[in-house]
């Protein structure tokens, strides 16, 4: 071996620094079982000369290439076996994507640690253009809330240019469809990178346990999905809606940016953890939460109900952004929606009422074309 190129980080990042001609972990360890199936079995004949056993050469791969989504993908031993199944093949230089822990220590205990190279992405950090950006740019993206964009922007301070290293954990409250996603959507957007997003109502089971808190090799992880974020910006959708047992998990993530499971160990630096929850004051959050979850938030910040010249300016973008396709221009109707969205409750209705309204008029206008 001659190299050995350890890298953390996204697929899209790890692509760029792999050779264009290579082979990947898969179908090594698919020959490999093949080649085992295929072995003659030496009959040995009485009164016959024993015969030879021919040694088998060792293949060759000059380029190894494994991506971190094929130790879901291998057996279980190649994983735990890793050196072993590596010496049954010549391999000039690896690289390796967001490898286990396991396979981690059997690399630097068996190979010269001057042969291994360790290179982790790099993320765009908050700057003081970012947050000139954010600040002015903000009420484009959403609509009604000056009050949690300026909170934000005191939450994220603590990063700028690198200050601060543990990650800013901040919770955003409110009613559904105010904008809380869209923030966190509008700063992974800044940071450069696609937003790492979990929906933690879906974490209610078992199932739910071994991606928390790790499970076999060949299941997939929280921690898997930590390592191949596009972004430093993190987004856990309904933090609440998961069972309380799995708020423990993220302790040590909050306190000082570090993610163990059982087979993983992240480092998360200088990155933007945004929660969310439908809780409308602060004491429920509190009181459901509870403080040893609570207390580790950097910021908790409210999003307020919408202000009925919020309603109508969201109903307005919408119609802006709908009419071309719908080819509508109907400027009594436009503000006949206006003011019809003064009666719903948060901006995913009032687009709703719109792209209705719109899709309603076009049905009508195919159906008089064609009796026509």
């Amino acid at each position: 071996m001659k190299k050995i190129e350890i890298f953390v980080g996204s697929d899209s990042a790890f692509e760029k620094i792999i050779p264009q001609k290579a082979r990947n972990l898969t179908e090594l360890a698919t020959q490999l079982d093949d080649d085992n199936k295929k072995m003659e079995m030496n009959v040995i004949i009485p009164g016959q000369p024993k015969p030879k056993t021919q040694k088998k050469r060792k293949p060759i791969v000059r380029n190894l290439v494994i991506h971190a989504d094929e130790y879901c993908s291998v057996q279980e031993h190649v994983i735990i076996n890793f050196i072993n199944f590596i010496s049954r093949v010549s391999v000039t230089n690896m690289y390796i994507q967001n490898p286990p822990e396991n396979i981690r220590e059997q690399l630097y205990r068996v190979f010269d640690k001057s042969i291994i190279h360790e290179e982790h992405q790099h993320y765009l950090e908050v700057s003081k253009n970012m947050l000139r950006t954010f600040n002015s740019q903000y009420r484009k993206r959403v609509i009604g809330q000056e009050k949690a964009k300026s909170k934000l922007l005191q939450a994220i301070y603590p990063l700028m240019d690198g200050k601060q290293k543990k990650p800013v954990v901040i919770l955003l409250y409110g009613d559904s469809g105010l904008g809380k996603t869209e923030s966190a959507q509008y700063l992974a957007d800044l940071m450069g990178g696609k937003l790492l997003r979990k929906q933690f109502s879906m974490y209610q089971n078992n199932e739910s346990a071994n991606y928390i808190f790790g499970g076999r090799y060949n299941e997939k992880s929280f921690a898997q999905d930590l390592l191949a974020r596009d972004s430093n910006v993190l987004l856990f959708d309904e933090f609440d809606k998961a069972l309380s047992v799995f708020h423990s998990a993220f302790y040590q993530l909050f306190d000082e940016g570090i993610y163990e499971d059982h087979n993983y160990k992240v480092t998360v630096d200088k990155a933007i953890i945004v929660c969310t929850s439908n809780y409308r004051t602060v004491n429920e959050v509190k009181e459901n939460l509870g403080l040893p979850i609570y207390n580790r938030f950097d910021s908790i910040i409210k999003f307020d109900e919408l202000s009925n010249e919020a309603k109508k300016k969201i109903a307005e973008l919408e119609i802006e952004r709908l009419k071309t396709d719908f080819n509508i221009e109907d400027s009594k109707l436009f503000e006949k929606l206006k003011e019809a969205a003064i009666t719903a409750s948060n901006a995913r209705e009032i687009k709703h009422l719109v792209k209705d309204t719109f899709s309603l008029l076009a049905i009508r206008k195919i159906c008089s074309d064609a009796e026509e």
